[in-house]
């Protein structure tokens, strides 16, 4: 199974995004870039009650969801706050029925990082166990924060636990420069990859072949793992009929 990040679409709000992708019959990861282009957290209920209302046809296409990351700073906002709005999202989640839930690592500068962030995902894997569904913490594109090594996710998923996981942001790890480091290191406990490919210093979203990211390298090592999530994290404002094409294009490759 491989899906598509709502990003594709990202001139559509997240209904209709989901909409146009279920119609092609693409298996789907609702991102929160579509809320944040529409509005973010202020405008984010209204939008999350809508996919509620959709069919369950359609819902069955969603396999997995990207969390907010915007407002996830435990030193600027209670840990105790962002967890409620992530509990809020886990509901509207499970009620969609996708499995996967990817968060970024909570940012902190005051506090140890790793203290916090096993505070914070104790709690929210907890919650997400008891909806069905698994916590993958995404790998941080920012060097200087907690997160965006191997060594810090394999130790918050090593002390928290059953039910977590990691999301292996392969255009994150091209330019933090660790990428195979990621893959043997922490190969057993990924859950789902976010494909995109980018310079190797700029977060670009492109397609596949189009940058500098070794897809040799991750063609070979997902042969063995049948049980992990692809997720192609493209972003295209180019008008529905040219971002479907290239989703298109980008799946034969793949499944070639």
């Amino acid at each position: 199974m491989v899906a598509f990040s709502t990003m594709l679409l990202l001139n559509l709000k997240p209904l209709e995004a989901v909409k146009v992708l279920a119609l092609e019959g693409l298996h789907i990861e609702l991102g929160y870039d579509n809320f944040a282009v529409f509005g973010g957290k202020h405008a984010e209920d209204a939008m999350l009650k809508e996919l509620e209302e959709l069919g369950e046809d359609v819902k069955s296409l969603i396999k997995t969801a990207h969390m907010p990351y915007d407002d996830v700073d435990a030193d600027l906002i209670p840990l105790g706050a962002i967890e409620k709005r992530m509990v809020k999202w886990l509901d509207t989640v499970a009620r969609l029925g996708a499995s996967v839930a990817v968060f970024h690592t909570v940012k902190t500068l005051l506090r140890d990082p790793l203290d916090v962030n096993i505070e914070f995902f104790r709690t929210i894997t907890r919650e997400a166990v008891d909806r069905g569904i698994t916590v993958a913490v995404e790998n941080r594109l920012e060097k200087e924060l907690f997160g965006s090594s191997p060594g810090d996710l394999k130790a918050l998923a090593e002390t928290v636990g059953e039910g977590i996981g990691v999301c292996l942001d392969v255009g994150h790890a091209n330019i933090t420069k660790n990428l195979q480091q990621f893959l043997s290191t922490l190969g057993d406990i990924v859950v789902e990859l976010h494909l995109h490919d980018n310079d190797g210093s700029r977060d670009l979203h492109k397609p596949p072949q189009t940058g500098t990211v070794n897809w040799g390298l991750i063609m070979q090592w997902l042969k063995s793992r049948s049980r992990v999530v692809p997720v192609f994290e493209i972003a295209c404002t180019k008008g529905v009929k040219n971002c479907i094409a290239m989703a298109k294009s980008v799946s034969k490759w793949f499944t070639q």
